[in-house]
């Protein structure tokens, strides 16, 4: 008598659930991201205020046509366009900024750079250079080493007294020369009245 075949084991109906792997954490942010997000929501504050700058010209062309033709008064407009202008200059003046890039693509390639004998001239002139506010560029801002303002993007970092950040307060050399930015590689004292009433005679400027 020949065995009879056992029937192979069926799939239960319900079987048991499979425990979902942990997923894995997140990739904490980092100052990078945090720099981009900043830097994004200046390239918006800009597009914006040019599509401003664009409703204003229309508004503008409107107000035109309607004194052409007589509708609107030209006095009562200019009172009221000179108080708009004096409202926008204030606001302007309590910290408002356009983002503002150095178009300097590669600070390390600069040749021909003005050869002055700063070190020798420093007690003179205190770093007056260093008190001149400039945009940095997007290698600065990539290398991350030079700090800018965060209020006035993408201003130079300053000190309360005036000076930039990467200047030393006690002998008012840079502390980040060989990374210092394009501008401060080209920039050229022997003729700013801002620094030197007679550079030759090595008198500084008031």
């Amino acid at each position: 008598m020949s065995e009879r075949a056992q029937p192979s084991p069926q799939p239960a109906d319900n079987p048991e659930p499979v425990a979902p792997s942990a997923p894995s954490a997140p990739r904490p942010i980092s100052p990078e991201d945090v720099e981009r997000g900043i830097r994004f929501n200046h390239l918006m504050e800009v597009q914006t205020k040019e599509r401003l700058s664009d409703i204003s010209s229309m508004v503008y062309a409107v107000v035109e046509a309607l004194i052409a033709q007589g509708v609107l008064n030209i006095e009562e407009y200019d009172k009221r366009r000179q108080a708009a202008v004096k409202r926008e200059s204030e606001r302007s003046r309590q910290g408002q900024y356009l983002p503002v890039l150095s178009n300097v693509p590669d600070k390390y390639a600069l040749t021909d750079l003005p050869k002055i004998d700063c070190e020798a001239r420093m007690h003179l002139c205190k770093a007056r250079c260093c008190t001149l506010t400039f945009p940095l560029s997007e290698q600065d801002l990539e290398e991350r080493i030079v700090r800018w303002d965060y209020g006035r993007p993408y201003q130079i970092g300053r000190r309360e007294d005036g000076y930039c950040v990467h200047n030393s307060e006690k002998t008012h050399g840079c502390t980040v020369y060989n990374h210092r930015p394009g501008i401060c590689r080209t920039y050229d004292c022997r003729n700013d009245k801002r620094i030197w009433a007679d550079f030759e005679k090595r008198i500084p400027a008031e």
